[in-house]
């Protein structure tokens, strides 16, 4: 390792997104590179793609929408500090640099804080 230098990035050669703002619900959903699809050609991606970034919108900036970085165990999984979640007001990002960490995220979680708030997950992966 050498200190200073931030290893190259590769920020995601195919891009897509989710609009889970029809989800009328206040459960975990669990996403992974199937229900997106390519911005420029239109099709689903291909299981198992590895995420490069993460980005999360979210209309309501008064209570916490909550993002996992892994599958959900299931809706009623819980949103404290020990529950390894990362709270979100309005917004949420993170690069391949934070996805990378030793493991190859090939799937992720929200839970909204309210069902009828905008909500949506722009991802790029790498095959």
């Amino acid at each position: 390792m050498r200190l200073g230098v931030q290893n190259p990035i590769h920020a995601g050669n195919q891009i897509g997104a989710y609009n889970a703002s029809a989800v009328n619900d206040t459960d975990w959903h669990s996403l992974s590179s199937t229900d997106f699809y390519d911005a420029q050609t239109g099709t689903q991606f291909s299981a198992g793609l590895k995420f490069a970034f993460i980005n999360i919108v979210s209309s309501n900036t008064t209570t916490l929408s909550f993002v996992k970085l892994r599958a959900a165990a299931g809706a009623g999984d819980g949103v404290g500090n020990t529950d390894g979640v990362i709270p979100v007001t309005s917004a949420f990002k993170a690069d391949i640099q934070a996805l990378s960490g030793g493991k190859n995220v090939t799937s992720v979680a929200y839970k909204k804080a309210a069902g009828g708030d905008k909500f949506i997950v722009i991802a790029g992966f790498n095959s």
